[in-house]
């Protein structure tokens, strides 16, 4: 068989496989090259002018895509988002010799597609120092008020202190220390991987690997005293773990059948007597298990909550502090104060990837050093 007429799906799980950092199931990005790719090969079995081979596949193949895709209810920024990750495809395929130019990129397949919204390095969601002084103000109160009541509202209010603290000042990704429900490696930070002595943090990377990141003077703080009233059974317990009821008690009832052989009127029996999550949380203490992590959309839904009820309305589409903006704005702190190289490191991100995402500092900063030199030129 030629490589022209090879169906397009053909390569797709090898494609899949080199994208893999850390084997064939791992990776948020292989999911979401996967469904994009998928969405065009479904769209190109229907194509009435295309049988399916790379035979067949031209620009205007692709400017009918890129067609197709505008045509969605879908945001400018996804629409990109997929024809990129299909033109990633293409071009793996192209250097596969399967195909002889990636015609994806040519500017009559491009044409279709929404212009980029024009969005500088800044103008993401970055927490600011007001932001800062205004979300742990008010989860320090929060927790002081609480600690008198002891009790579930105090390990609730602590653990949120120690959320915002470590969101405001470490510079990690929520997906490294939050759990993925779509990945199974990513079941939130666990106790057994902090350590406040070294005031260090070893998380599951956004490269699949396990990196060691910085635990901030300004959380060391907030996560010992959140410890101590958590008081976890084990180094396996998550930092942030869920206090959704259903949940804990959906843990505890499978724990005590498959770990501890009760059976089905027992465990009934047993929940039954238990009132809350702190009942629940000692039973799970008592027999040894764990309790899962929050994810994700919980650690959204917790900012959300917070942050109405510190009355903190943001104008962009989030309205809310959102977990991601307490990265960036961890990253603006140390790119204005220490530089791009120290930001890189407390990031786990290349020099390179900084400087762009925040070029906007260094634009401002030349700005007034040019406008200083002219000055000086002009006297």
């Amino acid at each position: 068989m030629s490589s022209g007429s090879t169906p397009v799906a053909t390569p797709l799980a090898e494609f899949l496989r080199s994208k893999s950092k850390g084997g064939d199931e791992s990776g948020n990005y292989r999911r979401n090259l996967e469904r994009c790719v998928e969405d065009f090969l479904e769209w190109l079995d229907g194509d009435p002018r295309c049988s399916g081979t790379f035979a067949d596949l031209d620009e205007r193949t692709f400017r009918r895509y890129a067609r197709e895709l505008t045509s969605r209810e879908l945001a400018p920024g996804t629409v990109n988002t997929y024809y990129a990750n299909v033109s990633a495809y293409i071009g793996w395929c192209v250097r596969e010799g399967l195909l002889e130019a990636n015609y994806a990129q040519r500017n009559v397949a491009t044409e279709p597609l929404p212009e980029t919204d024009g969005r500088r390095s800044g103008d993401q969601q970055a927490w600011t120092d007001e932001h800062r002084t205004l979300i742990t103000r008010h989860v320090d109160a929060q927790a002081h008020d609480a600690v008198d009541e002891g009790g579930f509202d105090a390990i609730k209010a602590f653990r949120d202190r120690a959320l915002v603290y470590v969101l405001c000042y470490s510079g990690v990704r929520g997906g490294e220390i939050f759990a993925d429900p779509k990945d199974d490696r990513r079941n939130g930070l666990r106790w057994g991987d902090v350590s406040l002595e070294d005031r260090t943090m070893t998380v599951l990377a956004k490269k699949q690997n396990w990196s060691d990141r910085s635990v901030t003077e300004q959380a060391v703080n907030p996560i010992s005293r959140y410890k101590r009233i958590l008081d976890p059974a084990s180094d396996d317990w998550p930092v942030f773990p869920t206090f959704h009821l259903p949940t804990l008690y959906g843990t505890l009832r499978t724990g005590l059948r498959d770990e501890h052989g009760r059976s089905a009127d027992e465990i009934e029996a047993f929940v039954d007597d238990l009132t809350g999550q702190v009942a629940v949380f000692d039973a799970l203490r008592e027999y040894e298990l764990t309790p899962p992590s929050i994810n994700t959309d919980g650690a959204r839904r917790i900012m959300r909550r917070l942050c109405e009820r510190a009355e903190i309305d943001l104008d962009d589409k989030h309205g809310y502090l959102a977990p991601h903006g307490g990265r960036r704005g961890a990253g603006e702190v140390m790119v204005r104060q220490r530089g791009f190289t120290a930001a890189a490191r407390l990031l786990d991100n290349s020099e390179a990837v900084v400087r762009d995402s925040y070029s906007h500092i260094e634009a401002k900063e030349m700005a007034e050093d040019a406008g200083n030199a002219f000055a000086e030129h002009d006297q």
